[in-house]
């Protein structure tokens, strides 16, 4: 009586092979999976800290074009260490609105955009509020958390150098840079934005009001050259 190999049956060898072939099939899906999981996870957080940077960038900027005029001291700055690490302030005056990122405010304010040390060790950047007459209690804004340090320059058109501190409260820099350094990132993310020129008070009218950059060597308005047209 004789028996085929068909009728038999698989044997335990090739049972052992076709488990090792699902296996490593299995394996490498998986690891295709985790692999683009992670990408995609990279670049969802990649994403964000930019945008979360740009936003950043863009309420500084809009913060130094709404600087008051002719208000003395409304920008000034320090530089400060904190556990030799750098943690400088910046200072500015603001009105309600999206200077204190709140509708609820009236009148003007102090904003200082500085570190705070967080209990688990970390720092954290945001901005204090306290309104200039010092009625009220200064409140703290968290921005972003993360942070290992915070260098801010100034630019001084006058001595064409970067200043570490700004306390001149009768003018105001060409130029605000920002270093930001933030996890997990080793680069610092660079910032520099115009500061407009500290506009004349009332007893030296040689400029006119408005944005005007503090730049001796660029263009001036003065009100002796803006003549009626002769006709």
């Amino acid at each position: 009586m004789s028996t085929s190999r068909a009728k038999s049956g698989f044997t335990l060898l090739e049972v052992m092979l076709a488990v090792l072939v699902l296996a490593l099939v299995s394996l490498g899906v998986y690891r295709f999976v985790e692999t683009t999981l992670t990408a995609v996870q990279v670049s969802t957080a990649s994403e964000r800290e930019r945008a979360l940077t740009a936003a950043f960038a863009e309420y500084l900027r809009g913060q130094m074009l709404a600087l008051p005029a002719a208000r003395a001291g409304a920008l000034t700055g320090e530089p400060h260490r904190f556990n030799n690490i750098s943690s400088d302030e910046l200072r500015w005056i603001s009105g309600p609105g999206s200077g204190l990122l709140t509708r609820h405010a009236r009148g003007e304010w102090t904003v200082t955009m500085t570190l705070k040390e967080l209990k688990n060790g970390e720092q954290e950047l945001g901005v204090r509020r306290q309104d200039v007459e010092g009625k009220r209690d200064a409140t703290w804004l968290p921005l972003f958390q993360g942070v290992r340090g915070l260098e801010i320059r100034y630019y001084q058109p006058g001595r064409k150098e970067w200043l570490d501190k700004w306390t001149d409260v009768q003018s105001r820099p060409s130029l605000v840079r920002m270093k930001l350094w933030r996890n997990p990132s080793p680069e610092a993310y660079e910032i520099v934005f115009p500061v407009p020129v500290m506009a004349k008070t009332a007893a030296n009218q040689d400029y006119l009001p408005g944005n005007l950059w503090n730049n001796p060597n660029g263009p001036q308005i003065r009100k002796a050259a803006i003549k009626p047209e002769v006709k």
